[in-house]
């Protein structure tokens, strides 16, 4: 009997949480469930930004909506119909209503709501830009415009080799420790998205560019680093920001008289030199760390045409067979 007045007495509190629940008391602890599951700020960022833009829509048309337990699919679509008026860019919008749509699983899952108004709604179509990729002649172009007889210069000419020679993300190089690389094995440990850690690989040449790299560190703070030290620091120790980092790579582009191609180019550029000298796709995957194939298919896609003079040096029947058998073949028809 006491057992069954408590579960009543916690349904009856959550039917009133229910009734009254805030959009900034939802938000709030969605965006806390989000960090304890491994979020990064830059993602948590993200959805407090599309849910605040979801809520201003609310407001420039006075939508009567309290609490989102009782939002309801006619004001996303008012949304996105809201957003398009203002002339963002679709792929903005795609992103703004995956967030809301995350929001709205959420509460579903937490038995805040009885549906995900999102479901009803069909994603927006968004174009699919051909991803802006560095290719070799355009790095080389770029990093010779830098001083590597400067600390400064050595350290981003050595970041700018890590990243098109790896394929890592800025942010995973940014929040590389010393400790975290091999210069034996020439590989790295790295933290992606989510939190996930995998391992990069890197070649000879990057391999000893790193090893002068310290020794420049080593002369410039009077110590040798140690394992917990950044990789990439400013000179007074500080870790380098993402945004010097785009700077610094805008600039050696716009030295050289090139076409300013964005820091992720060069991702996409390891991407593209891997396919065309015949790497897998899977082992491209698990380098650069997508979780789906979706993007590695892109750029298999992307290149194919390339990828077939690959295949006439790799092609398993040309090297196994000779013009004559083919010929047989024919006669015997």
């Amino acid at each position: 009997m006491q057992r069954q007045t408590v579960r009543l007495g916690e349904m009856e509190s959550k039917q009133n949480l229910t009734q009254h629940l805030s959009w900034e008391t939802a938000v709030d602890a969605f965006l806390w469930v989000k960090r304890v599951v491994g979020c990064s700020k830059k993602t948590l960022d993200w959805h407090r930004f599309s849910l605040q833009t979801f809520r201003q829509c609310h407001a420039d048309f006075n939508l009567p909506c309290p609490s989102p337990i009782h939002c309801p699919s006619e004001h996303i679509r008012k949304f996105l119909e809201w957003a398009q008026n203002k002339g963002l860019h679709p792929v903005s919008i795609t992103t703004y209503f995956r967030s809301i749509r995350a929001f709205f699983r959420w509460l579903y899952s937490e038995g805040f709501r009885d549906d995900i108004p999102t479901n009803k709604i069909q994603l927006p179509r968004t174009p699919e830009p051909l991803p802006r990729t560095v290719t070799e002649e355009h790095f080389l172009a770029a990093i010779k415009t830098l001083n590597s007889s400067e600390f400064s210069g050595l350290r981003n000419l050595t970041l700018f080799v890590l990243a098109f020679d790896s394929g890592a993300r800025l942010g995973e190089l940014l929040n590389l420790r010393v400790g975290q690389v091999d210069l034996v094995t020439k590989t790295a440990r790295v933290c992606g998205k989510g939190n996930r850690e995998r391992i990069i690989v890197f070649g000879r040449t990057t391999s000893l560019l790193l090893r002068r790299y310290l020794t420049f560190y080593t002369a410039a703070f009077n110590r040798i680093p140690s394992p917990d030290d950044f990789l990439f620091v400013f000179r007074n120790g500080s870790p380098l920001d993402p945004r010097y980092v785009l700077r610094a790579w805008h600039n050696a582009q716009k030295k050289a008289g090139l076409q300013v191609l964005p820091f992720h180019g060069l991702r996409h550029g390891f991407a593209r030199v891997w396919l065309l000298r015949g790497g897998d796709a899977i082992s491209l995957q698990i380098l650069l760390g997508h979780k789906s194939s979706e993007m590695t298919r892109r750029y298999v896609t992307l290149w194919g045409q390339d990828l077939k003079s690959i295949h006439e040096k790799v092609s398993p029947i040309d090297r196994l067979v000779t013009p004559s058998v083919f010929q047989g073949l024919k006669k015997v028809r």
